[in-house]
């Protein structure tokens, strides 16, 4: 029998690190290692994520700014714990020597049989879609599907509000220098999920992959919740706390159990008026998600009274 993995089919913005925290902390399903995201492949992030892979070996990795806004390092103690005797030499053998698909591999079969003694059932890899653009994607899915038994889990929103979540978070980056790239304005490109989730049919099979609406799994009557449990074999009860569930908009205050959600999303109001210019200019990622899943979920298509 393989070894299973967790990978993650997307997407941002969408409470999905509120599901990794119920997957990882309260369901103990997957465990995704020292951190949530990243790029392994990136030559470049040997010299950015040198603090992380410093205090790792040196042991103050955990909790390091875990309650700080924007942070979601998934470093609190009940994230360590479980690795507090998982071998060290497995990580530094991965970010000290040569990347490869295989490295990156063989590293999570480590980590499989280590968080399986913890209770665990599944590895997961929260970053598959940047390794996938950073490495070669065809020779990682082929290792990944010939070493691991796969499940593909992606999560969505309404995708006008995930889509202003998104670049209202990337406006307060820029208030701190962070680099913005193809942000123009108030210009926003809402992502089409109904094409992604087809690649990913097509990549790992429809059976291996499921989808969950945000708004239907923390507002819902149950039917999502239920799902998810049936398709990670797996009961999912407890969810994390998810600002957006209900959703505040510009009025969200910051939570230290949800580091990320807050950030920048007080900057501005997404008003019924830019809502409906929004919905008409893209009613057809709304008709293709229609076509493909029968009806709209929970709340998308209209905008929400922020209180």
């Amino acid at each position: 029998m393989k070894p299973k993995m967790l990978i993650w089919g997307g997407f941002g913005w969408c409470a999905s690190s509120p599901l990794v925290y119920t997957l990882q902390r309260n369901a103990k399903y997957a465990h995704f290692g020292y951190t949530k995201v990243w790029r392994y492949f990136n030559k470049e992030e040997k010299n950015v994520d040198t603090e992380f892979y410093h205090r790792v070996f040196e042991g103050t990795w955990e909790n390091y700014k875990s309650h700080e806004p924007a942070s979601h390092r998934l470093n609190l103690t009940v994230d360590m714990e479980p690795l507090r005797d998982f071998p060290l030499s497995h990580f530094k053998e991965l970010v000290e020597g040569e990347r490869t698909e295989k490295n990156l591999i063989d590293f999570y079969h480590a980590l499989y049989d280590h968080v399986i003694t913890k209770g665990y059932k599944s590895v997961g890899d929260y970053n598959y879609r940047g390794n996938c653009f950073l490495g070669d994607e065809k020779k990682y899915n082929e290792l990944l599907m010939s070493e691991f038994d796969i499940k593909v889990l992606a999560i969505v929103r309404d995708p006008i509000r995930r889509t202003f979540s998104r670049y209202l978070n990337k406006q307060q980056w820029s208030q701190l220098g962070y680099p913005l790239k193809n942000l123009k304005g108030s210009t926003m490109k809402i992502a089409d999920y109904t094409e992604k989730i087809k690649d990913l049919y097509k990549t790992f099979g429809k059976d291996r992959t499921h989808v969950t609406v945000m708004e239907e799994l923390w507002e819902g009557d149950g039917t999502a919740k239920k799902e998810l449990s049936q398709f990670l074999d797996h009961p999912i009860t407890n969810l994390w706390k998810n600002l957006y569930a209900p959703d505040r908009g510009h009025l969200v205050e910051f939570d230290k159990d949800v580091p990320c959600q807050a950030y920048g999303q007080n900057l501005a109001e997404l008003t019924p008026e830019m809502y409906y210019e929004y919905r008409k200019e893209n009613d057809h990622i709304y008709q293709a998600w229609k076509q493909e899943f029968g009806s709209l979920p929970l709340h998308w298509g209209e905008p929400i009274e922020y209180v």
